[in-house]
């Protein structure tokens, strides 16, 4: 009696032994698996930004020889992420999933070590050997698209916290329920998975992505993006105390009454030397998130980006991001919006990132009369994933956005203006028009429409 109530009592131990291996393996299982599904799916839906970070990987390496080929390796670095997510939180073929996804998370680890500490290596080497080795390291991973942006730092840190999980799969990798590929639940879900990713990528590379993760997504007040405001200066005067050294710092206005003072200008002659003059930041400025894109004439060199954004009525902002590439299909819809926008008197704006020698040939070749004005691509990127591409804007919100297959035709914009003006006094009720510094955009134009009003009521009487 006494044995078999010790052997039953081992074999609940041992019971229980299994059943927390058990939960804690499938809890690793499935926290990774949703992991990566997430992971994969932020950048599923923009496959152009993910192929931008996967060209800064190529020239921070050396290997700009690869970067026709980015697009493509963005497509199997999404589509093996999704696949694992996707294997890991069925629990399909464990064994070799397990492999898969310790191989997939070593590699990152390694890549992800060296963005972290890349320059931190090079400068003792530097310091070492006396050499002035200089490199370009990517700042932003890219792991999670444009939804999360991590340091390098942070994004090493993250690798190893997930690499614990990754071990414990690995390690408990037997003990999962295996079956043949033959089965219908092992072949069936992977085959499915893979045809969404690429029916996900190709979709949104040819139009805009389902989710839009940028500053430039639909609904966002864009006008605080793009503002910026210089920092307050005033230069100071540094003087050493000729008896214990010290510097002081004077401003002209400091200096004026000491000059005013004909005993304290008599004793700070006598008692200080003039060192040195420099600028002194009195307020900070404000740098704009998205400070690198303007819209620049040609001729004048001037920036007319804000009176763009902040117009009142409904804008057009046309993208034709590299001319030289286009062709008359290509261009066809965006020809067609020009024409219909000044039939209806509405105002566009035509943005390019080629040089003007090429834009006023593409000019003369297509007839157009409208002035051309130029951006850096790289914004333009950022702006919009296709070109030609379309962005609608009003008194600084993003109102809609197309690529050029999609360009509506003017007619149906105009009938679906209510709901524009619908969507219009919701994001202002959602995101205010307040600008970085605190100033409302709304206050703003209230307090300049009250004269106007006071005025017309006069000439009424």
């Amino acid at each position: 009696m006494e044995a078999r109530n010790y052997y039953s009592g081992r074999n609940i131990r041992r019971k229980a032994k299994r059943d927390l291996a058990f939960y804690l393996r499938h809890t690793c299982r499935i926290i990774m698996g949703v992991l990566f599904i997430f992971s994969a799916y932020v950048k599923m839906v923009d496959p152009f930004g993910f192929a931008l970070k996967i060209e800064e990987y190529f020239i921070s390496f050396g290997m700009d020889f690869f970067t026709p080929a980015s697009m493509f390796c963005a497509y199997c670095a999404i589509l093996a992420e999704f696949v694992i997510g996707w294997a890991l939180l069925l629990n399909i073929q464990m064994r070799i999933t397990s492999w898969v996804l310790l191989l997939f998370l070593i590699f990152f680890t390694l890549l992800t070590f060296w963005l972290a500490y890349a320059l931190d290596i090079i400068d003792i080497i530097n310091r070492i050997f006396n050499t002035h080795f200089e490199i370009f390291v990517v700042t932003d991973c890219g792991c999670f698209g444009d939804f999360v942006k991590l340091t390098n730092h942070q994004t090493f840190y993250k690798n190893i916290l997930f690499l614990i999980p990754t071990l414990i799969i690995f390690s408990q990798r037997k003990n999962y329920n295996d079956q043949h590929w033959y089965y219908i639940s092992q072949w069936l879900p992977i085959g499915l998975a893979v045809l969404f990713a690429l029916f996900a990528m190709t979709h949104c590379l040819r139009h805009e992505p389902w989710h839009d993760f940028r500053p430039w997504k639909t609904g966002n007040f864009i006008a605080a993006e793009t503002y910026s405001v210089a920092p307050e200066m005033e230069f100071v005067f540094l003087y050493r105390n000729n008896t214990d050294g010290s510097i002081q710092e004077l401003t002209v206005d400091q200096l004026s009454e000491i000059a005013d003072d004909s005993t304290a200008n008599a004793d700070f002659e006598l008692n200080y030397t003039f060192e040195k003059r420099k600028e002194k930041i009195i307020k900070e400025g404000i740098n704009a998130r998205l400070a690198d894109f303007t819209i620049t004439d040609a001729v004048q060199k001037t920036d007319i980006k804000n009176l763009i954004i902040n117009n009142p009525d409904y804008h057009f902002l046309i993208f034709l991001r590299d001319l030289a590439p286009l062709t008359p299909r290509k261009l066809s819809s965006t020809l067609q919006l020009i024409e219909e926008c000044k039939q209806n008197n509405l105002e566009y704006t035509i943005i390019t990132g080629t040089s003007p020698d090429i834009a006023d040939s593409l000019k003369l070749e297509l007839g157009l009369d409208e002035d051309i004005y130029y951006c850096d691509m790289t914004p333009m990127k950022t702006a919009i994933r296709n070109s030609p591409g379309v962005i609608m804007l009003k008194n600084g919100y993003v109102m809609d956005k197309w690529a050029y297959r999609d360009i509506p035709s003017v007619e149906s914009i105009l009938k679906n203006m209510d709901k524009y003006n619908h969507q219009y006094r919701k994001y202002i009720k959602n995101t205010p028009p307040i600008l970085p510094d605190g100033i409302n955009m709304s206050e703003e134009e209230e307090e300049e429409d009250t004269p106007m009003e006071e005025e017309e009521t006069d000439m009424t009487e």
